[in-house]
């Protein structure tokens, strides 16, 4: 357990402070360290970038760029209607992330489809 929060838990020990603001000061520790591992994700120049493109005659539908370290749960984020394209050619968001696992680089899916009159590209790749 870091300072902080002994310091947060001794304050509520002593009736310094009650339940809810300790409760309080608890989040925005625990906000602050998820802040930070993102800085340093965000710093890192070796960092690569999950990267999904869907456009569609319209134009651009979806774009995600999201740092390797947060894939998974990017890819488990995205709009379920817009990744049933991936999922009708029978590429799975579970056989995604295995290739980012594996250390894949480069693209990883390109699919383009037409579905009543309307074209649409769908693309995953590492960059």
């Amino acid at each position: 357990m870091n300072e902080e929060r002994k310091m947060i838990l001794k304050m509520l020990e002593d009736g310094k402070i009650n339940a809810g603001e300790a409760d309080k000061l608890l989040w925005q520790l625990n906000n602050n360290e998820e802040t930070d591992k993102l800085d340093a994700i965000n710093k890192d120049p070796n960092k690569k970038f999950l990267r999904i493109n869907i456009t569609d005659d319209e134009g651009t539908k979806v774009k995600v760029n999201l740092p390797i370290a947060l894939a998974e749960i990017g890819l488990k984020m995205a709009p379920k209607e817009k990744l049933e394209i991936i999922d009708k050619k029978g590429i799975h968001i579970e056989d995604i992330v295995k290739l980012i696992e594996e250390g894949a680089e480069g693209e990883l899916v390109n699919i383009e489809s037409q579905e009543n009159g309307k074209n649409t590209s769908v693309k995953i790749f590492i960059a």
